[in-house]
């Protein structure tokens, strides 16, 4: 079952629009004078819809995707190289083709650290129970040893909606890495993480901090 990215709040979509009118409802009950403010609010609305950036377009090659398609045509075996393959696939949006190459990664070698790079692509194409199911495959076989278990899981957990477990898992996290624990040195640990990546880990952090974090 696959599960589609999270939308992202828009100020072009209805969300500028609400705080626009509830600072002209409250504005007027002060200031009737302001009869032009209506004017003003629509011209605010179309241009932060008009700034809103376009969806970004599946890329044909790069140099790195060139470099793994000689790799996995010299070696037909190569499943690092189909796994790599699909993590580049899934962040230039060719969605289909990383699918396929994960498929074909885990049948050549079905590891505990193939299962979590598999997770680490289905993630960034926004197959989050997909991701989830990997990671926990992973943690199964390598009995939470490895170092990137616990955040791992963080991330499927967070795409999947599941708030308290992400948050038990971020707190193990922190346990075995403390630069999880503090923003700035989790800023600087992910800072080659993808946006995506970046987001959940640093959503969860905010919700652990906040709210789960014994002070």
């Amino acid at each position: 079952m696959k599960r589609s990215a999270r939308a992202v709040p828009s100020w072009g979509g209805p969300v500028l629009p609400m705080l626009l009118f509830c600072l002209y409802h409250h504005t007027m009950k002060f200031s009737p004078r302001l009869l032009c403010l209506p004017l003003c609010l629509s011209l605010c609305v179309a241009i932060a819809r008009a700034e809103e950036p376009k969806p970004l377009a599946p890329v044909d090659t790069t140099p790195k995707l060139e470099v793994l398609n000689k790799q996995i045509e010299m070696n037909g075996e190569d499943s690092q190289a189909y796994v790599n393959r699909a993590y580049t696939f899934a962040l230039l949006g060719r969605k289909d083709e990383a699918r396929t190459d994960l498929k074909k990664a885990i049948s050549l070698k079905d590891t505990a650290p193939m299962q979590n790079r598999v997770g680490w692509a289905y993630f960034n194409l926004g197959d989050y129970a997909d991701a989830v199911h990997a990671f926990e495959t992973s943690v199964k076989v390598s009995g939470y040893r490895a170092h990137y278990d616990y955040y791992s899981l963080v991330l499927g957990y967070w795409g999947t909606g599941q708030t308290k477990l992400a948050l038990e898992n971020y707190q193990l996290a922190v346990e075995r890495d403390p630069r999880f624990g503090e923003f700035k040195t989790l800023d600087e640990r992910t800072a080659e993480w993808t946006p995506l990546e970046r987001r959940a880990i640093h959503e969860i952090y905010v919700l652990w901090s906040k709210a789960w974090k014994a002070n």
